[in-house]
């Protein structure tokens, strides 16, 4: 007996694309515990192969950086040759590069099939919403768009507390292994249940020199950009690395400037909503990553908590995230995005300024009030941030689009950390890695750096304002769908 894909059954119920949400679900939490697993799981990679912390930090920076690249130029090829074959291929590299990083023959093993296993996340995240977009109505779509957000947060929030679980009772290999049976389910069901965007097959050009150049200038910028703060690194090479960068993004210019098929639609760039919504998106994630990245040094080493109890702490930022961001979504559909994002963005600066003003003698109650405003706000700007970002979409370019927007909020992420390692290390680099733990400066440190992220804050929030975003969610007429 023949099947045709989706299943009948599926495609016919009249909520069929809440199933298909269902579907994308799985690949987005997945992703999202899958990357806060590494802060648990990194002190024990450098017990087992007895690797120096810049060595065994890649583990997570070259997922990140090749996820970051990716995401973009595996978009706008899934816009044309199809969403659902993509985001089925994502689920098989997930799944494979999940089982042999828990093989763990080296450290080298751990960081290079960390690589492959982030490719299957590009495939993953740069179609996730925009399957979402081409499949809901503008009334529903923030809703929609905001359950996957919530999921994410999750995936955050339980990510670290599960990875200890898994890593002192189990071992690390099975913190990967559990991604194998995981992501069959999700591959099962993304077959029956995904529907076929008719773009595939569709005769257009893939532009692969704009993006090879693209994937270039971006990682040899954001390894450069990671690895000036470390000791050592040669100042020659870093001078270099970013006189390349700028060559090589000049002739990306050029060469997108006079191809029509280019992996970024320069055209969008006219348009003043586009534009800050990415930068506000990425100014968010910076923000947040660098509060997350600097939390742990602040509750450990300046208010004496332990490992376990401050990352319970820390758990308030994505559980309040979970909660906002349905919320904001639901919102959105009913009155519009424009209030519900620079609400959130408001609450952002709130959340940093009193993180700023926290003392080395702060109270838990004062922390989590903190942590509580500004996850909170963070989930109320993310939905309708992303949501009306989406509306702007040309038809056929969704997952061009949806991968530069998580393009741009995987780049905060990284310039957080990177912009906070730099400002804490100004202050407190000597304290930490030596004998002695001088409270004091790594409260400095911290202090600054979350100082830094309310001025970021402020100027997130204005640029919000600025953006005037109109009334309710704006149906997007796609003849693909």
């Amino acid at each position: 007996m023949a099947y045709t894909f989706p299943l009948e059954k599926f495609a016919k119920k009249k909520n069929y694309r809440w199933y298909i949400l269902s579907v994308v679900l799985i690949g987005a939490f997945m992703s999202a515990l899958d990357l806060n697993l590494m802060y648990i799981i990194n002190p024990t990679l450098q017990k087992v192969f007895h690797q120096p912390l810049y060595i065994v930090e890649w583990a997570s920076l070259a997922y990140q950086l090749t996820l970051t690249a990716l995401l973009p130029v595996i978009g706008r090829i899934s816009d044309i040759k199809g969403r659902k074959k993509f985001y089925n291929t994502g689920f098989v590299i997930f799944i494979i590069g999940s089982g042999m990083v828990g093989v763990g023959l080296s450290m080298t093993w751990v960081i290079g099939w960390r690589v492959i296993q982030s490719i299957g996340a590009a495939f993953l995240q740069s179609n996730s919403i925009a399957i979402i977009s081409a499949n809901f109505p503008g009334n529903e779509r923030g809703r929609a768009i905001g359950i996957q957000g919530a999921v994410q947060a999750i995936g955050m929030s339980i990510g670290p507390s599960f990875g200890g679980f898994i890593v002192q009772n189990v071992g690390w290999n099975f913190a990967f292994y559990i991604n194998v049976p995981v992501g069959i389910i999700g591959t099962i069901l993304a077959l029956l249940i995904l529907p076929e965007s008719r773009t595939e097959g569709k005769k257009e050009k893939i532009d692969y020199i704009g993006a090879s150049l693209f994937t270039g200038f971006l990682i040899i910028f954001l390894y450069n950009f990671s690895m000036s703060s470390q000791s050592g690194y040669s100042p020659i090479q870093l001078y270099l690395l970013y006189a390349v960068f700028i060559i090589l993004l000049i002739v990306f210019i050029i060469h997108g400037l006079r191809n029509e098929y280019c992996i970024i639609d320069f055209s969008l760039f006219r348009n003043l909503e586009y534009v800050t919504g990415n930068i506000t998106g990425l100014l968010s994630y910076l923000i947040i990553g660098a509060s997350l990245f600097m939390l742990p040094y602040y509750l450990e080493y300046v208010l004496n908590f332990k490992e376990m109890f401050a990352g319970t702490i820390i758990i308030t930022v994505p559980v309040f995230m979970g909660i906002g961001t349905p919320l904001s979504g639901f919102i959105a559909d009913k009155i519009g995005y424009y209030k519900p994002s620079v609400t959130g963005f408001f609450l952002i600066i709130i959340g940093t300024v009193l993180l700023s003003f926290s003392s080395q003698g702060s109270s838990i109650l004062y922390i989590l009030i903190s942590l509580s405003i500004l996850g909170f706000g963070m989930g109320l700007f993310t939905a309708p941030n992303n949501s009306s970002v989406m509306s702007i979409s040309p038809p056929g370019k969704l997952s061009l689009v949806g991968g530069f927007l998580n393009m741009m909020r995987s780049l905060g992420n990284i310039f957080g950390i990177a912009i906070a390692t730099f400002i804490f290390e100004l202050y407190a680099h000597e304290s930490v890695i030596g004998k002695t733990v001088q409270k004091s400066l790594i409260f400095i440190g911290y202090h600054n750096v979350m100082m830094a992220m309310f001025v970021i804050s402020i100027i997130g929030f204005v640029l919000t304002l600025v953006r005037r975003t109109s009334g309710k969610g704006r149906i997007i007429h796609l003849p693909e769908v």
